[in-house]
């Protein structure tokens, strides 16, 4: 029968450092040399369609999505910006931390995958939005069919 004070004995908690080690080890040279590629990252893909608009916070805390005019094309009042409000808040994050203009253009764009994404080209960085959504990303997606 299986005896387990016995095998208690036998266990040293000093073995647990170099197990969780090696099996570390093992598993960095299993992922290097079998070439895993992460899932979540979407291949490149030509961008099809693309608008270049502005996106706003006004001193009222409404938000307003407007063309390179400066025309306003949608216009959220403080309670309701939402998801808008989200995504300036990353560009904007992105921007001061590079100590960049926050009140530069965003060029939205849709790729021939079928997503769409903001690029930013003050911080060189783009926030794919399929993330967020479909419901939430309609507002894009109008702007850049008008």
């Amino acid at each position: 029968m299986f005896n387990t004070q016995k095998l208690m004995k036998s266990f040293k908690p000093q073995w647990l450092v170099p197990a969780a080690m090696l099996a570390s080890i093992i598993f960095v040279i299993g992922f290097q040399v079998l070439n895993f590629k992460p899932i979540n990252v979407s291949q490149n893909s030509k961008i099809i369609s693309s608008k270049l608009i502005y996106i706003e916070q006004s001193d009222d805390l409404a938000t307003k999505i407007s063309n390179e005019k400066r025309d306003i094309l949608v216009e959220y009042p403080k309670g309701e910006q939402s998801f808008v409000s989200t995504v300036l808040t990353v560009i904007n994050r992105d921007r001061l931390k590079r100590n960049l203009d926050t009140t530069g253009p965003v060029i939205l764009q849709q790729k021939e995958n079928g997503r769409l994404s903001i690029f930013d080209p003050s911080s060189k960085k783009e926030l794919d939005l399929m993330g967020f959504g479909e419901d939430n990303i309609l507002v894009f997606r109008d702007i850049l069919e008008d």
